[in-house]
């Protein structure tokens, strides 16, 4: 008997190793082709370009009808979308020039007054819908992308893509397809945002199955079912008027990221190290490490300690700093306001003195491409050295403070923990820079309550709040300027520019209203077209960081809303022609502005605040004055 049920057992292992044997020589093998990659993105730009010669020909027959040119340029703008993913990523330069605003790009030298003019499909999407159509204009627009769209082929055709960056394209994909395309950001007059969406999607699909064929294993299946999934979303909700991001996030985008991110797990045999804004190892928008800080630092790499860190938050609380020993950072940017004062504008150096600008917070201050409301600084440490030798805030000089540090052995002994090895273990003014940036740079937050529910980690939101989002993302066009995820101006899926706008904010929140006279950026650099620009700052924390603009001049978000929606300082009567908010009114009702400061409010984490330390080192003569000196400053 046990003869025989062991001649069973051998059987049946025998069996199963014929059946898996057979099933791998009958599995699909998985190639990587980057030649059929290059043909077939070369071949789409030629139908790109068929499409624009045709729409050239209508062009020229000024007898046609506006509705047949429209429609000439859905098609041609939709033909596009099957190869703008690699167009951004490769040609960045050609894309603006394809797809890019219908904003001039103004050149920030010193002095500088010159602006590349915009070109391509949405400034001809303003020129079809401009009350009198401008056929020449027109017919240059196309001519000029008939030429790229020829060079965009050739360049296609020796492309060499490597396998990593076809996943580093589908996955930025998706980030701009969500926060810059179905809602209708890049057309604006057309709406055609949510079918684009839908056919970029499923252009994904038809890669894919170039690159590697039809006979592709379970992990692509699973992919496809989802992009099926998110497509057949599309398609059921592109006429409704009130399209539900949140649900399109959480129910979508975000699985197709986390099969995205398997799919390169299993597929892709090499993943060098780079450094980018976006770490794709992260499956959603709305979470910490969805970021790297140190790709906001001229491309530095990291170099963060415990030990650096706590260096850089003792210095950001001491008023040694400063030239009175007096002010310290967070003499501005108090940890119980967030890091901002709540006042209308930053107190001075000395008594009784106001600075010109509202004070920012510091959360999330390492996730973007430009410091202060002018975006003069482009690093926290640049920023650091500005606030700390500025003699108006705190008229600190690096050799007298760093000669001042070196009277303290527990500030010897920090500085020479934090930085083993290096030079500036001997306290210089390139190491306490250092220090405060790093520090700065754990100031993340990035895990709201709007966060964790659009995660789909708790359901923490209510109907309202969930509402304010869909208002931000679609009717009210907040998230035109303020881009979801960082809800600030750096521009996914690169992160690498920041939006400026004119907004015409006036001096008094009551009327009658004058434009304040702060010039902004043109402060910075002379370039007319850049007078009254400032930088596009963050809402998260907007509930707790109160007075609002750069002047303070508004208390309160319903303010703030109000504003905007009556179409910035143009709407409420101030003169501002060049100002680039859309002057329209929103039309958003009362609900619709109370639910919209709700989701703003949704967006409070101030899980990163670090509270001062208990106390601050001390000097090493006993009887030094300095000793007398309090944390965080004395005003």
């Amino acid at each position: 008997m046990i003869k025989k049920q062991r001649s069973i057992i051998l059987f049946c292992i025998s069996v199963g190793v014929i059946l898996l044997h057979a099933s791998f020589l009958n599995s699909p093998k998985l190639s990587y082709s980057k030649q059929n990659l290059e043909s077939y993105l070369s071949g789409q730009t030629d139908v790109f370009k068929s499409k624009l010669i045709d729409f050239l020909k209508l062009a020229e027959n000024k007898r046609i009808s506006k509705n047949k040119l429209v429609q000439q340029f859905l098609q041609c703008r939709l033909q596009y979308k099957k190869i703008e993913f690699f167009t951004g990523y490769y040609f960045a330069y050609s894309e603006r020039d394809i797809n890019g605003p219908a904003l001039p790009e103004i050149e920030e030298e010193k002095d500088s007054k010159y602006e590349r003019p915009p070109h391509g499909l949405q400034v001809i999407e303003q020129i079809l819908f401009e009350d009198s159509l401008d056929h020449s204009l027109l017919i240059n627009e196309l001519k000029l992308l008939i030429k790229l769209s020829n060079s965009l082929s050739y360049s296609f055709k020796t492309l060499g893509p490597y396998e990593y960056q076809l996943f580093d394209v589908l996955q930025m994909r998706l980030v701009k397809l969500y926060a810059l395309g179905v809602n209708n950001f890049d057309c604006q007059f057309t709406k055609t945002g949510i079918p684009e969406t839908e056919a970029s999607l499923r252009e994904m699909k038809t890669i894919l199955t170039h690159v590697y064929g039809v006979n592709a294993p379970e992990a692509f299946v699973s992919f496809y079912k989802k992009i099926d999934l998110a497509c057949a979303y599309l398609s059921a909700n592109k006429k409704s008027a009130h399209f539900n991001f949140f649900d399109f996030y959480r129910l979508h985008i975000f699985p197709l990221n986390k099969e995205l991110i398997a799919l390169r797990s299993t597929v892709v045999k090499a993943n060098p190290q780079r450094i980018q804004a976006l770490n794709l190892n992260t499956s959603s928008l709305f979470e910490t490490d969805a970021y790297n800080t140190h790709y906001f630092t001229k491309l530095q790499k990291a170099n963060s300690n415990t030990s650096l860190i706590k260096l850089g938050q003792t210095l950001f609380f001491d008023p040694l700093l400063s030239k009175n020993n007096a002010v310290s950072c967070a003499s501005c940017h108090k940890p119980e306001l967030a890091f901002t004062d709540g006042k209308t504008k930053a107190a001075g150096l000395l008594m009784g003195d106001t600075l010109p600008r509202n004070t920012p917070t510091l959360l999330n201050a390492a996730l973007q491409k430009n410091l202060f409301m002018d975006a003069r600084a482009l690093v926290l440490e640049d920023q650091a050295r500005d606030v700390v030798q500025n003699e108006r805030e705190m008229h600190g000089d690096f050799e007298e403070v760093a000669s001042k540090l070196r009277q303290s052995a527990d500030y010897r002994k920090m500085f020479k923990d934090a930085f083993k090895n290096s030079k500036d273990s001997s306290i210089a003014e390139h190491g306490i820079l250092t220090a405060l940036a790093e520090f700065q740079r754990t100031l993340l937050s990035l895990n709201s309550r709007f966060d964790k529910s659009i995660r789909g980690e708790q359901n923490a939101l209510t109907d309202d709040e969930v509402a304010g989002y869909n208002l931000f993302m679609g009717k009210a066009k907040c998230g035109h300027c303020h881009f979801t995820g960082l809800f600030n101006g750096t521009m996914p899926p690169l992160y690498d520019e920041s939006e400026f706008d004119i907004i015409g904010v006036p001096s008094t929140h009551k009327p009658p209203y004058h434009l304040d006279a702060d010039e902004g950026r043109y402060s910075v650099f002379k370039t007319p077209a850049l007078r009254y620009a400032f930088k596009t700052t963050t809402v998260r924390n907007a509930g707790v960081t109160a007075p609002y603009m750069h002047n303070g001049v508004f208390n309160t978000l319903e303010e703030v809303v109000d504003f905007y929606n009556k179409g910035g300082g143009a709407g409420i009567g101030v003169s501002i022609p060049e100002q680039t908010l859309p002057a329209e009114k929103l039309n958003l009702t009362p609900k619709e502005q109370q639910q919209l400061v709700l989701f703003i409010q949704s967006l409070t984490d101030t899980s990163a605040v670090t509270q001062a330390p208990s106390q601050l080192p001390a000097m090493d003569d006993p009887s030094s004055e300095l000793n007398k000196r309090k944390t965080g400053g004395s005003y």
